[in-house]
């Protein structure tokens, strides 16, 4: 009997992972780093950033993801206490059906805004994050809503890739120089 159950228990687990999301790579600068915890249905990973850089996670999608929506959610650490400013998300081969919540560690203003028909969303931060973003409901807290990803359009094998492009300050520091130096310019032809 026992044998019986263990067996039952043991094909139960091979069964319910082979039709979980199935992470295949992500391509990082070096000292980023990634743990998948994705499950049928749902994509979930954390992120450490060591580096603030760009970041692409590969996933393929098996039949049990196609049943409705794959919820989505993330943690994002700050590992090098870097100044975040803001985070692209963007999906490969998809869309955002529907934007959850973004929380950060120790509070503070966290915008969202969707484009490119919901394939990508901007989060945009009041302030620098200097530790952690939880993108959706993470840790089943209440209050916080899981974001989703559209399954339309997606067959099983097909390969999903979500990019978090994070900019680094000079991109800041050059944008900011180089609408001085329009700046100066307009200002010259004027007087």
């Amino acid at each position: 009997m026992k044998k019986l159950i263990a067996s039952l228990a043991l094909s139960a687990l091979a069964s319910t992972s082979a039709m979980a999301s199935v992470f295949i790579d992500a391509v990082a600068a070096p000292g980023n780093q990634v743990a998948d915890f994705s499950d049928a249905g749902l994509i979930a990973f954390n992120l450490d950033l060591s580096q603030l850089s760009t970041v692409t996670l590969n996933y393929q999608i098996t039949a049990a993801d196609l049943a409705g929506p794959i919820t989505f959610n993330a943690v994002i650490a700050n590992l090098g206490a870097l100044d975040l400013q803001s985070v692209r998300l963007s999906l490969g081969s998809s869309r955002f059906e529907t934007i959850g919540t973004v929380s950060r560690a120790f509070g503070g203003t966290a915008t969202v805004s969707s484009s490119a028909g919901g394939a990508s969303a901007l989060i945009s931060l009041g302030s620098p994050e200097y530790y952690e973003l939880e993108v959706g409901d993470v840790f089943g807290q209440a209050g916080r809503v899981n974001w989703s990803i559209a399954t339309a359009g997606l067959q099983a094998g097909d390969t999903l890739s979500i990019t978090l492009a994070v900019p680094e300050p000079q991109t800041y520091a050059m944008l900011i120089a180089g609408l001085g130096i329009v700046a100066v310019a307009v200002r010259r032809r004027r007087g």
